[in-house]
């Protein structure tokens, strides 16, 4: 079920690993450091980055749709999935006027009693604002009960947040990629890839593990 995601994501990886050979191509040419060497390594951050917001995001998709094909009687689900399928009732009561607040509140409650079919829009993500940082992982298993640990070795919680600081840092203008680039040699940065692939990996095959359990979405 993960089989598609877990291959783009392997190709993205490939993409990085040799974009990063690029730098070391141009290292080995001339003077250690070479300006346009600095920005390829900094660019590799944020390809990196890339790489692991897309298993995030596509993982909680595929996850969504193994949901509504199991089409769970609402007033059986876990509660917390009710937050994804009821989402627009939820925005209703949040941004609502005053007036509706009751009748919003009583038509939102009345939804979680129904037999209807768990629901849920496979365009959502429930993002936290923390651009993926341990927090967002944290969130997406405590939505569907999942058990397992959000990464295979606590070194890596490390490494995520240094992959979104440094990403964000380059993204959004406040930090050169040369400047960052220029923080790393090629070998860090191989095994700052090799993390993201663990990570990703370890996303993936927690996602598919918990799919295989009994009843996964009650």
């Amino acid at each position: 079920m993960f089989a598609s995601v877990n291959a783009e994501a392997l190709l993205r990886i490939a993409a990085t690993r040799a974009l990063l050979r690029t730098a070391q191509a141009l290292e080995a040419a001339g003077p250690s450091g070479h300006p346009s060497s600095r920005t390829i390594k900094g660019l590799a951050f944020v390809q990196n980055y890339a790489v692991y917001e897309f298993v995030n995001k596509e993982g909680v998709r595929v996850l969504i749709g193994a949901a509504n094909t199991a089409a769970v009687p609402r007033n059986q689900a876990r509660a917390p999935l009710l937050g994804l399928a009821l989402d627009p009732l939820f925005s209703k009561v949040i941004a609502g006027a005053e007036k509706n607040t009751w009748s919003a509140r009583a038509e939102l409650l009345e939804q979680t009693r129904v037999p209807d079919p768990l629901r849920i829009a496979d365009s959502l993500f429930p993002k936290d604002g923390s651009f993926f940082r341990p927090s967002q992982l944290e969130l997406v298993w405590s939505l569907f009960g999942i058990r397992a640990p959000i990464v295979p070795d606590n070194r890596l919680l490390g490494h995520i947040i240094e992959m979104v600081d440094t990403r964000n840092a380059i993204a959004h203008g406040s930090t050169a990629a040369d400047a960052i680039g220029g923080r790393f040699s090629i070998k860090e940065i191989e095994r700052r890839i090799d993390d993201t692939e663990a990570v990703c990996s370890h996303i993936l095959l927690t996602f598919s593990a918990y799919l295989s359990g009994p009843n996964p979405f009650k």
